[in-house]
């Protein structure tokens, strides 16, 4: 499984208390919901035990939870949307502070991408002409002028 900040850890500790502490009180075992919920019992167990390192990805968790809750006569979306909101809350500052951090090489990059142009942009041009670019590079003498007018 992909880790969890603390805060995703916190509130999947919160969630899945709740969901041990109703399954005890109807006195049901992790078989039958393993078997109501087509969750294999070992994951129930990992969940229930706080064994997280075991579990899947955080968006098959989030099924787990629905299903899990709703086997247990509770609003399943209610505990899963839960779980997503704070993946989703965290996921977005962790974002932020990336591309802050982004902001630094924008205009090296920038700067780069434009010399490049620039000398392709002249490359070309030479390639294309090179009779024209290299006239206009060379200075010619007065001399050599006067007499080409002469002519």
């Amino acid at each position: 499984m992909t880790l969890l900040n603390e805060a995703q850890v916190e509130q999947l500790k919160k969630i899945t208390t709740h969901l041990r502490q109703v399954r005890q009180e109807k006195s049901l075992r992790i078989e039958e919901i393993a078997s109501q919920t087509m969750i294999r019992a070992g994951v129930l167990q990992a969940l229930e035990e706080e064994r997280f390192e075991e579990l899947p990805e955080p968006i098959f968790l989030q099924g787990f939870i629905r299903r899990y809750g709703d086997a247990l006569g509770l609003d399943g979306n209610a505990l899963s949307h839960s779980l997503i909101t704070n993946v989703v809350c965290q996921d977005f500052k962790n974002a932020r502070q990336n591309s802050n951090n982004k902001g630094n090489t924008y205009i090296p990059l920038v700067l780069t991408y434009i010399l490049l142009l620039v000398g392709a942009s002249a490359g070309l041009l030479y390639t294309l002409n090179p009779q024209v670019t290299a006239e206009s590079v060379t200075p010619q003498d007065n001399n050599q002028q006067s007499i080409v007018s002469n002519q």
